[in-house]
Formats: structure tokens, sequence, C-alpha cells
């Protein structure tokens, strides 16, 4: 999904800072993109080479309060204008190459169709691409010319000296010039007293986009993440259902999430449409325990999951020889239908099969590996998602999920299949995907018993965040098994129309049929996806077969479990191997 790819981006961009800056421990706030969404090398290689030559502490300081200021995205480049100028003369002696990519730069910037926008941070950024062309800076108004020779930044400069220099830009080219400064050392432009501004210079009515494609990221989707800059309606504020609130509820409850927050925002905006557009998605590892278990969390909560992993626990042990006889023949049943082949995988090496795409990482990054090298391994050629409904529904048979759900995978380790478990039900408009084992991770799924059962279920959107959490490796064959009752219910409307106007509640057909489609859509990408019944409520079968189709499978007796399960699931591996 479009997603992950924008986490394979992210990474490049990051790793391209890392190697500028030296450094694998600085993690950037800013990352640099082009406008076709590719990282962009040379700007990242000068956020990495200003983490290399000054104290980012002090830098990252001054940039949170330019972002609290109106201007604040032509602060933000305009800054950058003058560091990218003198991290460049600091490390043109060392590295040569940087001439040259400055100049490709340069050369893209002007087929870009954002270069066309007005306003002075496009003007500089002209008159400063035009100059490392060796063409004229094309600024005639003396004003400006003034400001772009004061955005040349000299190597000289420490960190201290940079900031007081833009500083006084500010106070001298934007402040003192529309008479809303309080003093020449602090920005006092909040966003509201910007729109009384905007009566009088109309050119700030708007903020401009930033056209150098610097991401100051993370402060900025953290806050629009945790509800800050979200629209509350006067119920939920006399209820204290706010935005903020219920973000903050959710990250007590279920623990931090586990993407950093630019991803979490790319995650939501990509997943909930549609159907789902008055929701979120908060993806979590909750911790050693469940993830309800948290000094923070509301009492009752963290004492029942307390209670449940006690129960869940105790289950498996009363039932231990029935389990572990289960084990023993599903894992038997997947080995004998499951084909292990022999695969050469193809790694970064210095010497091997010449891989063009890797050449600029030698020209740019110093990484000689610009080769394929092979690497024998043995592997099977598919995976396998657990997925467990934990809504509340579920209460009374939490103990025997948390069972079925630690023998299938325990099955699935000793035959080396990569697989994943993972949780979800939805409070507060959030639906929480608790991830117990990930796919790398060598171990047993033994934290599947921190399952723990509460709030309710948006199948919908929790199937769009399973797809999420597969990743998006094309040569890798997928099967999902969801433990569910096949009755998906949530509190939070479903809509129906761009303009959230006509809203149904997400219970019975209408949430029925948004989950069959949603299955649909992980089977028309080649997915194979099994229901697994493990209490039978009423209507729960003719559901079933509405979402799943024949795939799905009612477990009644514990000790027919691998035989159950094991049919279907070695059906769908062999249609694996035939596909």
């Amino acid at each position: 999904m479009a997603v992950d790819k924008y986490d394979m981006k992210r990474r490049r961009a990051s790793n391209i800072v890392w190697t500028a800056a030296g450094s694998y421990r600085y993690n950037p706030d800013f990352l640099a993109f082009t406008e076709k969404g590719k990282p962009d090398l040379y700007l990242n290689a000068v956020i990495g080479l200003t983490a290399k030559y000054y104290d980012m502490v002090k830098l990252n300081a001054f940039f949170d309060l330019l972002n609290e200021n109106a201007m604040r995205d032509i602060f933000m480049d305009l800054m950058w204008l003058g560091l990218e100028n003198a991290v460049f003369q600091k490390e043109k002696p060392v590295r040569p190459v940087l001439v040259q990519l400055r100049q490709e730069h340069a050369k893209e910037y002007f087929q870009n169709s954002l270069m066309g926008r007005t306003g002075v941070a496009q003007q500089m950024q002209g008159a400063r691409w035009h100059e490392v062309l060796g063409e004229p800076i094309g600024l005639i108004d003396p004003w400006g010319k003034k400001l772009y020779a004061n955005l040349s930044f000299g190597p000289e400069l420490t960190t201290d000296e940079v900031i007081a220099k833009f500083k006084d830009i500010m106070s001298g080219f934007f402040l003192s010039r529309h008479l809303v400064r309080e003093s020449l050392e602090k920005v006092i432009i909040s966003d509201r007293l910007a729109n009384l501004i905007s009566l009088i210079v109309p050119e700030f009515s708007k903020r401009q986009e930033s056209i150098f494609s610097v991401k100051y990221a993370n402060k900025k989707a953290q806050e629009e993440l945790e509800g800050k800059k979200a629209w509350n309606t006067p119920m939920e504020i006399i209820t204290g259902n706010t935005a903020a609130k219920n973000y903050a509820y959710i990250a007590k409850c279920f623990g931090k999430p586990m993407y950093n927050p630019m991803k979490m925002l790319e995650i939501n905006k990509t997943l909930c449409t549609g159907a789902h557009k008055l929701c979120h998605l908060y993806f979590t590892r909750g911790g050693s325990q469940t993830a309800v278990i948290s000094a923070e969390a509301p009492s009752y909560l963290a004492l029942a999951a307390k209670q449940q992993r006690v129960k869940n626990l105790a289950f498996y042990k009363e039932h231990n020889e029935i389990y572990r006889k289960s084990i023993a023949k599903l894992k038997t049943k997947i080995a004998n239908s499951m084909e292990i082949s022999s695969q050469r995988l193809e790694v970064p090496a210095k010497t091997g099969t010449f891989n063009p795409g890797s050449v600029w990482k030698a020209l740019y990054l110093h990484d000689p590996r610009v080769f394929y090298g092979k690497e024998e391994t043995l592997s099977p050629d598919f995976t396998v998602d657990l997925m467990l409904d934990a809504s509340a529904s579920r209460g009374g048979s939490q103990r025997v999920i948390a069972a079925q759900a630690y023998t299938i995978a325990e099955s699935l380790r000793l035959c080396g299949i990569p697989f994943q478990v993972f949780s979800f039900c939805s409070l507060r408009g959030y639906t929480v995907l608790n991830l117990f084992k990930s796919y790398g991770e060598n171990k047993s799924a033994a934290n599947v018993f921190n399952y723990c059962a509460t709030g309710w279920n948006r199948d919908g959107l929790a199937l769009r965040g399973a797809r999420e959490l597969m990743g998006e490796d094309k040569g890798v064959k997928r099967i999902l098994i969801m433990f569910t009752d096949a009755q998906p219910n949530d509190d939070r409307s479903l809509t129906s129309d761009s303009n959230n106007v006509v809203r149904h509640d997400y219970s019975e057909s209408r949430a029925i049929a948004d989950t069959a489609n949603e299955v649909g859509a992980l089977k028309q990408e080649g997915i194979k996806v099994i229901g697994l019944i493990n209490d039978e409520t009423n209507g729960s079968l003719t559901s079933a077969k509405k979402i799943f189709g024949k795939d799905y499978v009612r477990i009644k007796h514990l000790d027919r479990m691998a035989d159950s399960i094991g049919d279907l699931l070695c059906g769908q591996i062999k249609a694996l191997k035939d596909g």
C-alpha cells in the first residue's frame, strides 16, 4: 500500500541524512522530498551536514519557536536556505562532489511546477539556484537583494551566531516592516493575529506551502494525531470527549503507538476514508503485558487485563494435554502441505552482480556496495497473520481464543513459517491493533495470553489495518486467519457520503457488508482469508458466509481443533502453491 511505500522513502531519506551527519543515532526532525515524493538527495544531505556541524539541540529549540509563528513556512524556508549555504561551504573542501550535486538540484528546481508560485521564500529560492547555475539572480527590489545577501550564511558562524543572525533577519526585514513585533528578539505573530494582519497585508492572508519541501513533520504530525488541532462540537466539549482527550485515553489504555507520528498520520489519512472517515487507526505493541496494563490507565482496565492474563494461562495449563496434541497434529498437517524451497536472496555486497541503481550511493554516500551477492536460505514462501477480535462481545471466550491462537501460532513456528499475531478492538472512535508478535521475531507467541476483550469491533477498518501490518513485499504470499464472531459492531457511525451528512449505525447488515467488502479487497490482492468462528451467536454463521464465503470454519470441540482449522488452512496453503 502507499503507506509502506511512504515509509520506505522515509527510511531512504533518513539514510541519506545519517550518512551526511556521520551518525546513525541522529533522529532527524526534518526530511526532504521532491515534488514527486522521492527523497531529495541534496537537501537531505544538507540536513545531515547541519547536524554534523551545528548544535541541533539549540537549532531544534529555535525551530520550535519558528513553528509557532504564522509565517512559519516562510521562515523555515529562509532559515534552511541560510544553513544550506553555510554547510555547503564547510563541506565542499572535503567532499568536492557536493558541487555537482548542488548544481543538479538547482536544475531540478527550475523543472518543478511549484516554482511558479510567488512569495518571498520562492523569490529567495530562485535567486539561490540561479546563482548556483552561474546565472543572474533575478532580484530587482533593493529590499529583496539585501535580504538575499543576508541569507548567505558564512561557514565561520557558530550555532548561536546563526540563530542570532536569523533573528536579525526576521526583525529587520519582516516584523519591523509590518509593525507587528514586540521586540527585536521576540517573534509574537500568532495564527489569530495573522488573521487580523491579513486585513491590512493581503499577501499574508494565506500561508504559503513550503517549496523547499523540508518537512518539520514530527511535531506537526504529533499535534494533529493527538487531536490538538481538531474541531470539537459543543457536546464533545461539555462531555469531555474532545479529540485530544480521546487520544490521551487511548494512549494511556493501550500504550504508545508503534509508528512515528509522520507514519501514523499518513496511515490514517490513507486508510480512514469512505465509511471510516470519522474514525482513526492506532497501532501499538502494548508492552511486556497486555496493552491496557499501564500505571496511568483507568484502574478497571488495568485490573481486568491482569486478571484476564492469569485466567488465559490457567485455562491453557488446565487443558495442556489437549492443546499439546493439537499443536503436534496441526504441525504435521501443515508440514505435509507446504512447500519449503531453497531460495537465493540478493543482498548488497562489494562483489557480485553489478547493480546500477546503487551507483549513486558510491558517489554521494561513499558506500562501496554496488553489487548484489547471493545468499542461500531455506524458507517457506508465504506468511500467516492471526487476527483476534478483542471486542467486549468476546468476553465469554477470551480464554479459549487465547489458547487457540497460541496453538496455531506454535504450530506455525515449529514449521518455520513467518507469522504475526495481533488483536483489535474499537474505543472512542479508535480502532486499536495490538501486535503481540511480528514476522521478524524469532520467538513463541506467548504474549498472546495478554489477550483481553474490551470495547467494540469495527471489522472493516481493522482489516485495512491488518493489511497495513502485512507490509508491501509483493513477492510474499499471505494467509490471514480472523478469529471472529462475524458480528461487526461499533458505536461510531458509518458514513456514506463525502460530506459526512448521511450516516448509519455500524452494525448488522451494513457492517457485515463493509467487512465483506474489505475481505474481498484482500482477496483481490491474492491474500487468502479464513474466518475462525469459535463461539456461535445468533446469526453468526449466516454472517460468516456473507463475509468469508466458504472460507470459514467453526470450532465446536477443543480436541477437534487441529482437524477443523488444519484442513481449511492446508487447503489454502495448497491454493497458494497452485496459484
